[in-house]
């Protein structure tokens, strides 16, 4: 654990996990396959903890992420988010009579499932132990969430020489976890007591990490991995930090602009976190096509930036690309999916894109597992 910290140059490997709710299960699906290889290439015994030095991750990612930085193996991570998804989502649902389609009727709750129940679920798997916990997690941990009272997005990370540690390495892991995932509209806030750098106590409201741009977080870790205030302070290069970017799925999101006219203000709040998640999504990419080396296969992003001539990362005139990358997300949508084997109803589709659909789980692990299948992954 320490050489992960201690040495700035060499090799660094970073993973980086989206957010999307209960679709975490189709990031597993895909994580399986790396552990797989991963064990192939050094040794069965070796976790995806072992194998990374910095794990992050935000919302749903950021449970995956703590997970896999304690040391479980994916196999236990599915186990956790199967029952998760089932006990939070499902029995933990707020006035279970309203369906969870009438989203202008359940935007007057103040939540839609019981934070009780997801808390204690995160306390049973977590315990105690803390992120500066450094005998217990084994890698470079980083949980991105948004501070509501200031509007600012806090990273915790779990590295000694960061300039915050001191301040925030006895908060709980399932706190952080919990704060992290307190997407609005779903959960209230998390409220976390902290120290600032000047010794004072305060409380402060956190929501869902995804509230920002840091959804898809692998811009985020970059940072987090060179910015000397985190602490970890690596060194940049193609050669020296290469970035494994995992999402949770994601298709073309249309509505009729009518509909959206005659909305009232109640109706948006549960759109709000998609809203975010999708700039997200597309900004990141747009970023590590500029400044990365692609060393996976080619995506879409965004037609305003179609890039058929690979032109994007060389419009800047910069010199050389500061980390290699590998991104996997599954277009989830009629052509994609049936390319992968689901030959799925639109309406079908449709309910594989929310966040809160536990009952879809089962198949979005399955096409996480058959996504991961046909893809090639870079192990270094």
């Amino acid at each position: 654990m320490n050489t992960k910290f201690n040495e700035r140059r060499g090799s660094k490997k970073i993973l980086s996990l989206d957010g999307g709710g209960v679709r975490g299960i189709l990031t597993l699906g895909i994580l399986r396959k790396i552990e797989q290889l991963v064990k192939e290439r050094y040794g069965q015994e070796v976790t995806l903890g072992d194998y990374y030095d910095l794990i992050c991750g935000t919302s749903t990612g950021a449970i995956i992420a703590s997970c896999l930085a304690l040391g479980r193996s994916v196999d236990d991570v599915i186990r956790i988010y199967l029952g998760l998804g089932g006990e939070v989502f499902g029995s933990g649902r707020r006035l279970k009579f309203i369906p969870r389609s009438w989203t202008g009727v359940r935007a007057i709750l103040r939540e839609n499932y019981s934070s009780e129940t997801f808390e204690s679920y995160l306390r049973s798997e977590f315990g105690e132990i803390a992120i500066g916990d450094i005998q217990e997690v084994k890698c470079g941990l980083a949980i991105n969430a948004k501070r509501a009272d200031t509007y600012s997005l806090w990273t915790f990370t779990n590295n000694p020489y960061g300039i915050y540690f001191d301040h925030n390495s006895r908060l709980k892991i399932w706190e952080l976890c919990r704060a992290s995932s307190a997407a609005p509209y779903y959960f209230i806030p998390m409220m976390l007591s902290s120290k600032s750098r000047h010794g004072y106590a305060f409380e402060s409201a956190f929501i869902d990490g995804g509230i920002s741009l840091a959804n898809n977080p692998a811009w985020r870790a970059f940072l987090i991995a060179t910015v000397g205030s985190f602490g970890f302070n690596w060194v940049v290069g193609a050669e020296n930090l290469f970035i494994t970017s995992v999402g949770t799925g994601n298709g073309l999101q249309k509505e009729n602009p009518a509909n959206l006219k005659r909305l009232r203000a109640l109706n948006w709040a549960s759109r709000l976190s998609d809203l975010f998640m999708v700039d997200a999504l597309e900004m990141n990419q747009v970023l590590f096509d500029i400044l990365g080396r692609n060393m996976g296969s080619k995506y879409a992003i965004d037609r305003q930036f179609d890039d058929e001539n690979n032109t994007l990362g060389m419009c800047f005139g910069l010199g050389d690309k500061l980390f290699s990358f590998d991104r996997h997300n599954v277009a989830l949508t009629r052509d994609a999916l049936a390319d992968l084997g689901f030959l799925l109803e639109d309406h079908f589709i449709e309910s594989l894109r929310e966040m809160d659909y536990f009952e879809n789980m089962e198949i979005l692990l399955k096409i996480g597992d058959k996504y991961a299948q046909h893809k090639e992954f870079n192990i270094i």
